[in-house]
């Protein structure tokens, strides 16, 4: 039987419903990124020495990488609203469980559960949006949405400064509480209730990308000392057992997590050069707290405050881009947007062990102008590559890149910490570690633009 158009739903309807997925939305990427000013903090109140409390980041992120794909295609199993209210409610009470906690432990533990809400929100909201709105306003909607993304991910190292200088850390997690209760009762009363579409789910396909993205960011961070190389090894051949299942089983399977097709030349360029630009961000946003605080014995709030040029730029960048995206080629903004990251990534690099503020100002400044000229086109390109069909599988994809990339990141901080001996070592060593790992970022950069390059010249019509 052919499935019949839903109903449009009421402006207000759907006004009240773009506010409830966007602040749930803001509020995951926020956590993406808002413990990092705190790290130096956890180290000292939670007892741990910094290359731990790397994990209060990487957890989170590791959640969400490996949760996404799953719950993508479960959305479509029990209904993307189902899913939604499932969801926020998680993320909640784990941020309340991250507040509480008094170890470091189950910190830890609590931020894997509150990745997992996050996944769920993040994996839903895109195929939301199709449902709520007609495909006229989609396009504006879905900038919105990445806006919103691109604001939570870069604001959270500026807003957790400003938490932190008048409150103790656990009110980095509190604040989630009161956004998932209006967040929540909102959906409750105003998301329409969709048709499920069974089927066969892809247990076996879920299960193997979750285990090899897991392998893959664990094996990843254990390369940082030589006494858990033998762990890496294991957890890297591991990665390679779990893909080659998960790719044999795609194949196979009567509807794929991620269907194959998908990777088609363009997509998957698009694809390599957003995890590109990710790795250099996610290793920015924890290097930078350990250089401002410890080589320029700047507070919380402080660092926060030279943070904040990146993400307010990109307020103001990313919606002018995805604008102009719409009567340029989006690979040139995208291009264009990498060569600006990268510069301002050297910048960062080079700023030396006692630079003016107003040239700190000035870089991170760049680094958020290269970054919202570039990420709204790019994921532009990335999902117009994608058949219709593939839409909700190409937004798991474009998060899962994007968290992934992300965890990279900050397993490469604390890679950097042990093996130079800066994270057992003094604060000038620490500094000293942190300016040298931003030099990580600056190649990720060139990678990127390397790689957006690449496709622009793929995707070039042939002259008449």
């Amino acid at each position: 039987m052919a499935m019949t158009a839903p109903a449009p739903l009421p402006p207000a309807r759907r006004t009240l419903a773009l506010v409830s997925i966007l602040l749930s939305t803001l509020a995951g990427t926020i956590d993406t990124s808002i413990v990092n000013v705190a790290l130096p903090k956890l180290a000292v109140e939670l007892h741990a020495a910094p290359s731990e409390t790397v994990w209060v980041a990487t957890a989170f992120l590791l959640a969400v990488s490996c949760a996404v794909p799953a719950t993508s295609a479960l959305g479509d199993q029990i209904g993307r609203r189902r899913m939604y209210l499932i969801g926020v409610p998680v993320f909640t009470l784990a941020s309340l469980g991250c507040a509480l906690a008094p170890t470091l432990g189950l910190l830890v533990a609590f931020r894997v559960v509150q990745g997992l809400g996050s996944a769920v929100i993040l994996a839903v909201a895109i195929p939301l949006y199709r449902r709520l709105f007609p495909p006229e306003q989609l396009g504006q909607v879905l900038g919105i949405n990445a806006m919103t993304v691109a604001l939570g991910t870069s604001a959270g190292p500026t807003l957790g400064g400003l938490i932190l200088a008048a409150l103790p850390w656990p009110w980095l997690f509190l604040i989630n509480v009161p956004i998932g209760v209006i967040s929540f009762v909102l959906a409750w009363i105003v998301l329409p209730a969709g048709t499920p579409q069974r089927g066969d789910y892809d247990w076996q396909g879920a299960v193997w990308a979750a285990a090899a993205i897991a392998s893959l960011l664990v094996g990843v961070r254990q390369l940082a000392a030589v006494a858990t190389l033998w762990h890496a090894a294991v957890l890297l051949a591991a990665c390679a057992v779990f893909v080659a299942l998960f790719l044999r089983r795609e194949r196979m399977a009567p509807r794929p997590l991620i269907p194959l097709g998908l990777f088609t030349g363009t997509f998957s360029l698009t694809v390599a050069t957003a995890w590109a630009s990710f790795l250099g961000q996610g290793v920015a946003f924890v290097a930078l707290p350990f250089l401002f605080q410890s080589a320029y014995h700047a507070t919380p709030l402080e660092s926060a405050l030279l943070f904040t040029p990146w993400p307010l730029v990109i307020v103001f960048v990313a919606p002018l881009a995805g604008r102009v995206a719409d009567r340029v080629r989006p690979a040139y903004l995208a291009l264009t947007g990498l060569v600006i990251l990268t510069g301002g990534l050297v910048m960062l690099a080079l700023l030396g062990s006692n630079p003016p503020i107003w040239l700190v100002l000035l870089s991170t400044a760049v680094c958020g102008f290269g970054f919202g000229t570039f990420q709204s086109p790019n994921n532009r390109d990335m999902m117009a590559a994608a058949p219709l069909l593939f839409s909700a599988s190409a937004a798991a994809v474009l998060n899962t890149n994007r968290t992934i990339g992300q965890s990279a990141g900050s397993a490469a901080v604390s890679m950097a910490l042990v093996l130079s001996g800066a994270a057992a070592g003094s604060a000038a060593e620490q500094a000293s570690a942190a300016a040298s790992v931003l030099w990580i970022a600056v190649l990720a950069a060139v990678l990127a633009v390397a790689l957006s390059a690449a496709k622009l010249r793929a995707t070039v019509p042939a002259p008449a």
